[in-house]
């Protein structure tokens, strides 16, 4: 009687390291499924970037390239911002010659959840605005020169190549749009070409293709959980 009293014990302890090791196996897969990533708000990273304009309002077929830099202050996990500074270098029929030189910020919204950016690739879109100084010369000693300060907005769509959760290449295209008025080069049948600055710019702009690298290299503040 007494040995039938004891049987479920018996039974419950015999049955224990089963159960134990079923629910270590349930809470391992629970994790693996669905894995805790660190809050993002508050990453600061510094990068360098080369821009590249593929047409310009001056000649569909000019190519223009120059350099600059960049530092990112991310808001929330979804949310980054841009703040960034390049002069760009644009050949107009190699008859005259344009500079720009640009200061602005964007913001950039992540399409899919970067996971603390331990996925390979955060596709992004972006907009933002920019300060802008352009001067235009006509090739030549003598040739005229004119430039003009106004500002842009620009938009587009950008991709992160996440090689580490802190090291990135992006690739970004962004069509620029300048507001007020631009400088333009008028060629005469004659071939001799003068400035213009007209009164409103329209829809003509740049279409900016910037490929940058860019390391976190801390975090300003620590967002709530």
């Amino acid at each position: 009687m007494k040995q039938t009293r004891w049987l479920p014990v018996i039974l419950m302890l015999g049955l224990l390291p089963g159960m134990l090791l079923a629910q270590n196996k349930r809470d391992t897969v629970t994790e693996y499924k669905k894995p805790l990533y660190e809050k993002q708000g508050g990453n600061f990273s510094l990068g360098i970037r080369n821009t590249y304009s593929l047409f310009s309002e001056h000649d569909a077929n000019s190519f223009g390239s120059g350099v600059g830099g960049q530092f990112r202050i991310q808001v929330i996990d979804r949310v980054n911002t841009e703040w960034f500074a390049d002069v760009l270098f644009t050949n107009i029929k190699n008859k005259a010659h344009r500079t720009d030189i640009h200061v602005g910020w964007s913001v950039m919204f992540y399409l899919i959840d970067p996971k603390a950016f331990n996925r390979k690739l955060t596709p992004y879109i972006v907009a933002g605005h920019c300060f802008d100084e352009t001067i235009v010369k006509v090739n030549g000693e003598n040739g005229q020169k004119l430039s003009h300060f106004s500002s842009a907005i620009q938009a587009g769509l950008g991709c992160h190549y996440n090689v580490t959760p802190k090291f990135d290449i992006s690739v970004c295209a962004q069509y620029m749009l300048h507001l007020g008025k631009e400088l333009h080069v008028e060629e005469e049948p004659d071939g001799e070409m003068h400035l213009e600055l007209h009164k409103n710019a329209g829809w003509e702009g740049h279409l900016l293709l910037n490929v940058s690298v860019n390391y976190k290299f801390l975090q300003l503040w620590k967002p709530r959980k």
